[in-house]
């Protein structure tokens, strides 16, 4: 009985071809891999890709309890995707079916920032710091079926924050530079910090190893369009806060990202070996990490 079950549900996996359910039944076209995995008493089926969507991924396992069967199954995808890629223009095969392809993407970045080469009179807190990048459109081209092999540019937004809690602030001296000095002995300090706005563009070369780890690395250009300080403080018992422009950081500067999927969770790195600002104002790098979705 129990090898009845599992070949007809073996030749139905095989045979089925666009996912649809109605009722039990599942039918998934063009499937690129299916794993059968049989114990004693355990039938499992894996079957990843399917006609259109390189990374679906349905599972099903069938567990025979005293002549009874439990089945469990999951619809679902190989990675974490807040928007979802969308495919251009026709997939090239290749003589050996490999093919290739190209889709748009979009990405967001949440991290925190932790300068470093930092000045010594810095205080800069990590964990209050913190990355926001956007990248609304991203050209992605695919060497191969299984998207094993991609080269990606990415045109997005990106805000940095550099914040400092302790005795000293940031502050605009009257030759434009940044630079730091000691909160007057009246003030009690809530935070100090650089912020600054980017334009940028991405170029990247990822690899898929398997399903569970991915490595992407490529440069990251940043037009740098504005920047500030901002430092809020209580004084004599009144909330002051002060903002200053035009801080004179660098036009342009290159982050070096490094992109990391572990159990389809994924991170990301970035480093700059610009300074921040301009020679002549308060002397730092940028190093940033979190999650790339």
């Amino acid at each position: 009985m129990k090898r009845t079950i599992y070949l007809s549900l073996v030749i139905s996996v095989m045979s089925f071809s666009s996912v649809a359910a109605q009722n039990d039944t599942v039918v998934i076209h063009n499937p690129q891999k299916v794993t059968i995995v049989t114990g004693d008493s355990l039938q499992k089926i894996i079957v990843k890709g399917k006609e259109g969507d390189d990374k679906f991924v349905y599972q099903n396992t069938i567990q025979l309890v005293d002549s009874n069967y439990v089945s469990t199954t999951r619809i679902g995808r190989d990675r974490w995707e807040l928007i979802p890629s969308v495919k251009v223009g026709k997939k090239n095969d290749d003589m050996n079916g490999s093919g290739s392809s190209n889709s748009i993407s979009a990405h967001i970045g949440i991290g925190f920032t932790a300068p470093t080469k930092a000045d010594t009179r810095t205080d800069f807190s990590t964990f209050k710091s913190w990355e926001i990048f956007f990248t609304p459109i991203q050209f992605d081209h695919h060497f191969d079926r299984r998207e094993r092999n991609t080269v990606s540019l990415g045109f997005g937004l990106d805000w940095k924050n550099y914040r400092m809690t302790g005795d000293t602030r940031f502050t605009k001296a009257p030759d434009g530079n940044v630079v730091v000095e000691k909160y007057p002995l009246q003030v009690s300090p809530d935070f100090s910090r650089i912020k600054v706005f980017s334009l940028t563009a991405n170029l990247g070369f990822e690899h898929s190893f398997n399903d569970d780890f991915w490595i992407g690395f490529g440069p990251v250009v940043n037009f740098n369009v504005y920047g500030s300080v901002l430092t809020e403080y209580t004084m004599y018992g009144d909330e002051m806060r002060k903002l200053e422009k035009n801080i004179r950081q660098r036009p342009i500067t290159v982050d070096w990202m490094l992109r990391l999927g572990i159990f389809s969770i994924p991170f990301y790195v970035k480093y700059s070996d610009n300074n921040v600002l301009k020679d002549g104002g308060i002397k730092f790098r940028s190093l940033s990490f979190g999650l790339y979705l």
